[in-house]
């Protein structure tokens, strides 16, 4: 799946929806600008395929092999299927890099794979193209290793065996992205078609999201039913699966509806003008006790005279000791800002919002060429907008 920063579970069930926590993660390495990370989730899910691999396919259809052998053979097998769901995303990604849309990077974890798209595609001909391109990948690669498999002329070995079950696989998952239930690609097939017909993007991802939670029901009823017919871990996978889709559907109509809500608004028309600075000869400790705890920001631009001097953040201040933070001012600590810290106040602000994320930042500096006259800050604008919904209500 991809979704914009807001994430796609290639093969998995998630296709452009919001990251969230999902873009952090261990940082492996980066293809055309996209940085491919792995989440900490990532390894129960890595491990519970190598182990249903080593310990029970692969001695089933292929017996009497050593022990060795099957570790050998499923982690080879784990790490191709990782790879064909990487391929996936980076399909995902590649078409919507190639539409201009910015792709921050991917991440994998848990249920599959993510990729970070920090927009929505501007038209549901792109939006189809950057759906309907990572099933037909996942199909590709199916092809691909029934092709090897019916090329091989050995023996029957644990090789042929890992290469049909990569084939099987990348089918199986090809299919179910392509079940119309948001935001699995096939739901965002649906919501493109739905855009092209009504011409409202709110409202296709209304129905779209709809139909995907209807799907999120549909697989936890299905866990539920497993479990009482004794198939405990089966099904409370699929009421996990079912029960993260159906969030994910719901925030993704969140999102557009607050997108749409949002056009037409400058940015300086919400910054906080009242900006909290610090003086770059501020001591850490003084930083810690008069500011991160007095405000609760986790971070404040760094002012030398009427000069944006840096930011300093929270992240920057935790690995200090007690002693170090008395001697340490936050002018040694802060980093200095770049283009991708800052903002001009008459900027739209979904185009704020874009910048963002394709920075994976949580805030903005105002500012009017040098000046600083206010911030932008995600919690803020989430502060915003819990306001307008209360008092439109």
């Amino acid at each position: 799946m991809s979704q914009p920063l807001r994430d796609s579970r290639s093969g998995s069930p998630m296709q452009r929806f919001p990251a969230g926590g999902l873009q952090s993660g261990i940082e492996l390495f980066a293809i055309r600008g996209i940085r491919i990370r792995v989440h900490s989730s990532w390894m129960i899910i890595f491990v519970l395929i190598l182990w249903s691999l080593s310990a029970g396919y692969l001695p089933r259809i292929y017996p009497d092999q050593s022990p060795g052998s099957y570790w050998l053979a499923g982690l080879v097998a784990t790490v191709l299927f990782f790879a064909s769901v990487l391929a996936h995303e980076l399909a995902h990604s590649f078409v919507a890099q190639g539409a201009g849309i910015p792709v921050t990077g991917i991440t994998l974890f848990v249920f599959g794979g993510v990729s970070q798209i920090a927009e929505n595609a501007r038209d549901p001909k792109t939006e189809m193209k950057v759906a309907v391109v990572g099933p037909l990948c996942s199909f590709a690669l199916a092809l691909l290793f029934w092709g090897i498999t019916a090329l091989w002329k050995g023996e029957p070995s644990l090789t042929a065996a890992v290469l049909r079950y990569l084939a099987w696989i990348n089918l199986a998952l090809g299919v179910f992205n392509l079940v119309p239930g948001f935001p699995l690609d096939g739901g965002r097939i649906l919501r493109s078609a739905l855009w092209w017909k009504t011409g409202s993007l709110t409202m296709a991802t209304r129905w779209a999201s709809d139909v995907g939670k209807g799907f999120a029901y549909a697989l936890m009823a299905i866990g539920a039913l497993q479990i009482f017919g004794g198939a405990l871990v089966g099904g409370l996978w699929f009421i996990l699966i079912g029960m993260f889709l159906r969030t994910v559907a719901e925030g993704e109509y969140q999102q557009t509806v607050m997108r749409r809500s949002l056009e037409g608004v400058r940015v300086g028309d919400v910054m906080v003008e009242d900006v909290v600075t610090v003086s770059p000869d501020v001591t850490v400790a003084e930083l810690v006790d008069r500011y991160f705890l007095h405000f609760g920001y986790k971070g404040f631009p760094v002012l030398d005279g009427e000069r944006v001097a840096g930011i300093v953040a929270l992240r920057n201040v935790k690995h200090l000791d007690k002693s170090e933070r008395e001697r340490t001012t936050a002018g040694q600590l802060m980093v200095e800002i770049g283009d991708g810290d800052r903002v001009a106040p008459e900027v739209s602000l979904a185009e704020a919002l874009r910048k963002m994320a394709a920075q994976g930042t949580g805030r903005l500096l105002v500012m009017e060429g040098d000046r600083l006259v206010g911030i932008l800050t995600k919690a803020g604008l989430a502060r915003l907008l819990e306001v307008k919904r209360v008092l439109e209500a």
